[in-house]
């Protein structure tokens, strides 16, 4: 048996195939392109428009004195202090109450609407007939109603519901869900089928919640964008104009409730104020009654000042009671000794001295000329003696004031440190108490200087935020986007099909052309046999020139680098791996057109259990065949040989009957011997053998083949038939096996395999006429 090496293949992607294989497909993605084209375009006019519509809001700063400690009260309620406070903002601009106030202002919870055939158009400007809702039952979501009449006052609304009632404009209606009021406006006509829709208000608000967006653009210049997205732009410019409207409202209202607030408190500490600031003063006035003072700090720099001079009168004082203690005793010693003069003292003392001296030089100049017994002589110092007595005396009066007045001295200086030590006490009380008053007397200015302008603040209306610019809507829609909306159902038009053939591709296992087989195989392909119609000839007939002529013309010549060189005859089989692949086909039209008149083929039914080779017979007459010469041995071979009708050089062997036992007949060895016997009279013998995959019938007999063609069918046979194969031949239970494509049609054969349709010789004039439907969705 022939042993081959398979390598296992490479997975490469053909990316010229694999668009082929779409490109092949493309009058379904056309037909997809446009289903979704058109369907755009019909949603695209008859969808309502959308547009969005924006109003932008600036917040002023607050400007807070981080120093003061009552910075709470700088801006009273006016301005924002971070990004963080604005987040905040952006909730309270959406909150419950605003909206709630803005569907009450605006009415929004009665819609109006002109219906039309497909779509209905809300009105909001001019409306023929406006309504409000009195009172509403519990419960209550929304109701539908029509304006089927209209005369004079009287009207006629009419719900698929609840049924017709009737009222009078400008009177009280009650409906289903409660009690409305119809207003006329005769400026405009009602058109037939106007429609009104009552809704309950809150439901509108948890719609305008939905709708209206808050976002902020650039927290830290404190600015914020609201806008909204609806079908009537003049509906959306005046919803969000009130709800900022009503969110600056709201923060008057907030603002002039806090300055509210702010004033009784600013009153109330006034108050206290007051009383804490008379206290501080009666304070000061008794404190300044008890220690006698009228300024602390004048008084005790006076206090000061005095017991510096008191210290140095102090001290003269001291140095002339020494002076005069020195003098005294110059007095006591003798008369013959001058005393010191010009001193500093009483002017009288001076006087004394200064005679006493003088009349002790006298008389010593006189006791030079006389004698002591001079009565001159006596009488100056009887005068000397006099003098400083009274000296003596003066010295004694003099000594007596100072010391009186050093006495005085050391009294006021006493008085003076005194007070002195006191002040650091007094002045640490003193100003316990001023500061206490100063404080007391700022807070109350800076309380008065609030309280003004905390009523200038309730005065003057301040928004908020400022309208940077006031609600203002889009010229261009933001839904339906045309362009986008176009764009998507090209794009979804190509996807669809490309999505459904992907996983039609992907989940597709079977074998439609040679390529398929050559990825997963390393056996060779000898010919694709084209695809025919009912009403086609399914066998090759003389002088045939049809794409089934050609294409075994081509089989039988690629046999030829197939098949050994012997001299007996070389022995075809033809298999396949199931029923229906078509290895019938091949066998009879490979034996019609191998034979000729230099070679004669023999075509053996070797198929005993579902033999098929006599639907090809036009003579439906039971002939014998193999089975009988299998199981019979005086069965002659001569009575099984016949003659093909279609090629005189063709001869057949029928299958026969069919046995019970098929695989006991074919390996007896009579299968064996009968192809020996015949070799020697035919060029070629073909087999038409059983599929692999059911029974195993094939493998008793393919150690006779010389080649074997295994069968596969275009769009039928399965990518593992093909592993199946290739495993036979690493068992060595086949040899030399190649391929043969059956059923191949235009499509897969590609490029150039075909005769009419690729080589374009014209050798198939039979022309069938087809419908523009079966051209484009072949």
């Amino acid at each position: 048996m022939q042993q081959l090496e398979f390598q296992e293949k490479e997975e490469k992607i053909d990316l010229r195939k694999t668009i082929s294989k779409y490109l092949h497909k493309w009058p379904w993605f056309l037909a997809s392109v446009l289903v979704c084209v058109i369907s755009a375009y019909i949603y695209l006019r008859y969808s309502v428009p959308k547009y969005q519509t924006k109003t932008t809001l600036k917040f002023d700063k607050k400007q807070n004195d981080l120093t003061s400690a009552l910075s709470d009260l700088d801006n009273l309620g006016i301005g924002l202090g971070n990004s963080d406070e604005l987040k905040s903002e952006a909730a309270v601009v959406t909150s419950r109450p605003i909206l709630m106030q803005v569907v009450k202002n605006l009415n929004l919870n009665v819609e109006y609407f002109n219906t039309g055939e497909i779509k209905d158009s809300q009105l909001f400007t001019k409306v023929p007939v406006s309504g409000e809702i009195i009172r509403f039952k519990e419960g209550f979501v929304s109701s539908e109603y029509l304006i089927k009449r209209l005369k004079g006052d009287e009207f006629t609304l009419s719900s698929e519901k609840h049924g017709n009632f009737t009222g009078r404009f400008e009177v009280p209606v009650n409906l289903d869900f409660g009690t409305v009021v119809l207003h006329r406006n005769r400026q405009f006509d009602v058109k037939p089928e106007h429609k009104i829709i009552f809704s309950n208000p809150i439901e509108k608000v948890k719609k305008l919640e939905k709708t209206i967006q808050v976002n902020l653009p650039d927290e830290k210049a404190l600015l914020m964008d609201i806008s909204l997205i609806g079908a009537v732009p003049q509906k959306s410019e005046r919803i969000l104009d009130e709800v900022t409207r009503q969110y600056n409202l709201d923060g008057q209202r907030d603002k002039n409730l806090q300055a509210e607030n702010t004033q009784k408190f600013i009153d109330k500490r006034l108050e206290v104020i007051t009383r804490d600031l008379s206290g501080v003063e009666n304070q000061k006035e008794d404190f300044q009654n008890r220690n006698r003072i009228v300024d602390l700090q004048a008084q005790a720099e006076l206090a000061l000042q005095n017991t510096s001079e008191n210290t140095k009168l102090l001290l003269q004082q001291q140095a002339q009671l020494d002076l005069l203690n020195s003098l005294t005793t110059e007095a006591a010693k003798g008369n013959n000794q001058l005393m010191p003069s010009n001193l500093g003292l009483n002017p009288s003392l001076e006087q004394s001295i200064v005679q006493y001296n003088q009349m002790l030089i006298n008389r010593n100049k006189t006791l030079k000329q006389a004698t002591s017994e001079n009565p001159a002589v006596i009488e100056m110092n009887r005068e000397i003696a006099s003098l400083k007595d009274i000296i003596r005396d003066n010295i004694r009066e003099q000594k007596d004031a100072v010391r009186a007045t050093i006495s005085q001295l050391q009294n006021q200086i006493t008085t003076s440190n005194s007070l002195i030590e006191r002040v650091p006490g007094q002045s640490k009380v003193y100003r316990g108490i001023e500061r206490q008053q100063n404080l007391k007397e700022q807070l109350f200015l800076f309380l008065l200087q609030k309280r003004e302008e905390n009523a200038i603040n309730l005065s003057v209306d301040v928004p908020k935020a400022k309208i940077v610019n006031p609600a203002f809507t889009e010229d261009k829609p933001v839904s339906p986007k045309r362009d986008l909306i176009l764009q998507a159902a090209l794009l979804i038009g190509l996807l669809i099909p490309f999505a459904v053939f992907y996983l039609l591709f992907i989940l597709d296992d079977k074998i439609y052309s040679r390529e398929d087989i050559k990825e997963r195989s390393g056996l060779g392909v000898l010919v694709d046999i084209p695809s025919l119609n009912d009403d086609d000839n399914h066998l090759v007939q003389k002088n045939d020139f049809s794409e089934l002529a050609e294409s075994f013309r081509v089989l039988v010549s690629n046999l030829k680098f197939v098949l050994p060189r012997k001299d007996s005859a070389k022995v075809i089989m033809v298999t396949s791996s199931v029923k229906g692949e078509g290895k019938t086909l091949v066998s009879v039209n490979l034996a019609l057109t191998i034979a000729n008149k230099n070679g004669r083929s023999l075509l053996i039914g070797s198929d005993i259990r579902n033999p098929q080779i006599q639907r090809y017979d036009s003579e439906p007459v039971k002939r014998k065949g193999l089975t009988e010469y299998l199981y019979d041995e005086s069965v002659p071979v001569e009575d099984l040989i016949h003659t093909s009708y279609t090629n005189p050089n063709c001869d057949v062997i029928y299958a026969g009957t069919i046995p019970p036992n098929p695989q006991e007949l074919l390996s007896n060895g009579r299968y064996q011997k009968l192809i020996a016997e015949m070799a020697s009279k035919y060029a070629y013998i073909i087999i038409d053998s059983a599929p692999l995959m059911l029974v195993s019938d094939t493998l008793s007999i393919a150690d006779v083949a010389d080649a074997t063609l295994y069968v596969v069918r275009s769009g039928v046979s399965r990518n593992v038939l093909i592993n199946f194969a290739e495993d036979l031949v690493k068992d060595s239970k086949l040899r030399n096996v190649s391929f043969v494509v059956n059923d191949v049609s235009k499509k897969a054969r590609g490029y150039g395999y075909g005769y009419n349709y690729g080589y374009g010789y014209g050798y198939n004039n039979k022309e069938t006429k087809k419908t523009w439907w079966s051209k484009i969705f072949k």
